[in-house]
Protein backbone atom coordinates (compact mmCIF):
# COMPACT_ATOMS: atom_id res chain seq x y z
CA UNK A 1 0.00 0.00 0.00
CA UNK A 2 3.40 2.72 0.57
CA UNK A 3 4.29 1.87 -3.02
CA UNK A 4 1.14 3.56 -4.44
CA UNK A 5 1.12 6.12 -2.55
CA UNK A 6 4.69 6.87 -3.34
CA UNK A 7 3.70 6.51 -6.89
CA UNK A 8 0.92 9.21 -6.54
CA UNK A 9 3.58 11.83 -4.98
CA UNK A 10 6.11 11.32 -7.54
CA UNK A 11 2.94 11.54 -10.08
CA UNK A 12 1.83 14.42 -8.37
CA UNK A 13 5.11 16.62 -8.01
CA UNK A 14 6.05 15.97 -11.76
CA UNK A 15 2.58 17.24 -12.99
CA UNK A 16 2.95 20.50 -10.82
CA UNK A 17 6.80 20.86 -12.33
CA UNK A 18 8.20 19.90 -9.31
CA UNK A 19 11.65 17.70 -9.67
CA UNK A 20 12.55 15.26 -7.66
CA UNK A 21 15.79 15.36 -4.55
CA UNK A 22 19.24 14.48 -5.89
CA UNK A 23 21.86 13.98 -3.54
CA UNK A 24 24.82 16.10 -4.06
CA UNK A 25 28.21 15.07 -2.70
CA UNK A 26 29.17 16.93 0.58
CA UNK A 27 31.71 18.58 0.57
CA UNK A 28 35.10 17.93 3.01
CA UNK A 29 34.43 19.56 6.45
CA UNK A 30 36.41 22.62 6.95
CA UNK A 31 36.22 25.80 9.40
CA UNK A 32 33.32 28.37 8.86
CA UNK A 33 35.59 30.55 10.52
CA UNK A 34 37.76 32.15 7.61
CA UNK A 35 41.00 33.89 9.97
CA UNK A 36 42.78 36.57 8.92
CA UNK A 37 46.20 36.26 7.92
CA UNK A 38 48.05 36.40 11.11
CA UNK A 39 50.52 39.09 11.41
CA UNK A 40 51.84 40.89 14.65
CA UNK A 41 54.51 44.11 14.99
CA UNK A 42 56.72 45.14 17.43
CA UNK A 43 58.97 48.10 16.13
CA UNK A 44 61.00 47.52 14.68
CA UNK A 45 59.84 44.23 13.40
CA UNK A 46 57.15 42.82 12.02
CA UNK A 47 55.90 39.31 10.87
CA UNK A 48 53.20 37.82 8.68
CA UNK A 49 52.56 33.98 7.72
CA UNK A 50 50.96 33.23 4.14
CA UNK A 51 48.04 31.62 5.70
CA UNK A 52 45.78 31.06 8.62
CA UNK A 53 44.61 27.89 8.09
CA UNK A 54 46.73 24.86 6.88
CA UNK A 55 45.68 21.19 6.55
CA UNK A 56 48.19 18.75 8.60
CA UNK A 57 51.06 17.94 5.48
CA UNK A 58 50.75 21.32 4.46
CA UNK A 59 53.35 24.30 4.87
CA UNK A 60 53.03 27.55 6.35
CA UNK A 61 55.84 30.11 5.22
CA UNK A 62 56.61 32.87 7.70
CA UNK A 63 58.29 36.00 6.85
CA UNK A 64 60.10 38.69 9.39
CA UNK A 65 60.64 41.74 8.42
CA UNK A 66 63.20 44.64 9.83
CA UNK A 67 62.59 48.21 9.51
CA UNK A 68 64.95 51.10 9.49
CA UNK A 69 66.06 52.84 11.15
CA UNK A 70 67.28 49.93 13.17
CA UNK A 71 70.22 48.23 14.64
CA UNK A 72 69.45 44.89 15.01
CA UNK A 73 71.93 41.68 15.91
CA UNK A 74 71.30 39.04 13.36
CA UNK A 75 72.63 35.74 13.67
CA UNK A 76 74.43 34.98 10.35
CA UNK A 77 73.58 30.70 10.58
CA UNK A 78 70.04 30.40 11.57
CA UNK A 79 68.95 33.65 11.59
CA UNK A 80 65.03 33.44 12.09
CA UNK A 81 63.70 30.59 14.50
CA UNK A 82 60.22 29.39 14.41
CA UNK A 83 58.94 27.91 17.64
CA UNK A 84 55.50 26.25 17.09
CA UNK A 85 53.23 25.08 20.19
CA UNK A 86 50.00 23.88 20.40
CA UNK A 87 47.01 24.43 22.87
CA UNK A 88 48.95 23.15 26.14
CA UNK A 89 51.83 25.18 25.13
CA UNK A 90 53.62 21.88 24.20
CA UNK A 91 56.23 21.97 21.34
CA UNK A 92 55.23 20.66 17.94
CA UNK A 93 58.14 21.95 15.96
CA UNK A 94 61.23 23.84 15.81
CA UNK A 95 62.86 25.25 12.90
CA UNK A 96 65.37 27.90 10.96
CA UNK A 97 65.73 29.83 7.85
CA UNK A 98 68.48 29.46 5.47
CA UNK A 99 71.59 31.54 6.24
CA UNK A 100 71.82 34.73 5.76
CA UNK A 101 73.90 36.76 3.19
CA UNK A 102 76.81 38.54 4.57
CA UNK A 103 75.09 41.78 4.59
CA UNK A 104 71.80 40.70 6.24
CA UNK A 105 73.43 39.70 9.06
CA UNK A 106 75.53 40.00 12.23
CA UNK A 107 75.17 44.07 13.54
CA UNK A 108 73.14 44.93 10.74
CA UNK A 109 71.69 48.93 10.72
CA UNK A 110 69.00 49.89 8.57
CA UNK A 111 68.52 53.58 7.75
CA UNK A 112 65.08 55.37 7.52
CA UNK A 113 63.06 53.30 4.88
CA UNK A 114 65.28 50.60 4.49
CA UNK A 115 64.24 46.86 5.04
CA UNK A 116 65.31 43.55 5.91
CA UNK A 117 63.58 40.24 5.38
CA UNK A 118 63.82 36.60 6.64
CA UNK A 119 61.32 33.26 5.60
CA UNK A 120 61.25 30.39 7.98
CA UNK A 121 58.69 27.56 6.63
CA UNK A 122 57.08 25.06 9.25
CA UNK A 123 55.94 21.82 7.40
CA UNK A 124 52.59 20.63 9.29
CA UNK A 125 52.94 17.34 10.50
CA UNK A 126 50.38 15.08 8.33
CA UNK A 127 49.45 13.77 11.89
CA UNK A 128 48.94 16.52 13.99
CA UNK A 129 45.90 17.15 14.99
CA UNK A 130 43.27 19.72 14.35
CA UNK A 131 43.44 22.80 16.52
CA UNK A 132 45.26 26.41 17.69
CA UNK A 133 48.87 26.44 17.36
CA UNK A 134 50.81 29.45 18.12
CA UNK A 135 54.08 30.13 16.32
CA UNK A 136 56.88 32.51 17.99
CA UNK A 137 59.37 33.55 15.71
CA UNK A 138 62.49 34.70 17.16
CA UNK A 139 64.99 37.19 15.06
CA UNK A 140 68.06 37.99 16.99
CA UNK A 141 67.97 40.39 19.73
CA UNK A 142 64.62 41.76 17.59
CA UNK A 143 61.52 41.53 19.64
CA UNK A 144 59.97 37.97 19.52
CA UNK A 145 56.90 37.98 17.68
CA UNK A 146 53.87 35.45 18.12
CA UNK A 147 51.43 34.22 15.66
CA UNK A 148 48.51 31.68 16.03
CA UNK A 149 46.85 29.74 13.08
CA UNK A 150 44.73 27.02 12.85
CA UNK A 151 45.64 23.31 12.13
CA UNK A 152 43.18 21.56 10.13
CA UNK A 153 39.45 21.06 11.36
CA UNK A 154 39.06 22.48 13.94
CA UNK A 155 37.54 20.71 17.04
CA UNK A 156 33.45 21.24 17.19
CA UNK A 157 34.05 23.38 13.74
CA UNK A 158 32.02 20.91 12.39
Amino acid sequence: MVRPRLAAVALLLTACGGTAATATPTPPCRSAIHFPSPSAVAAPVSAAADQAQVDPGATVTFTETITGPATVQVDCSDPLQVLVTDSTALSVYSGYSEAAAADACGTLTLTGGASESYQVAWPVDPSLPGGTYTATLVLGDAPQLTLSLAVGTLPGAC
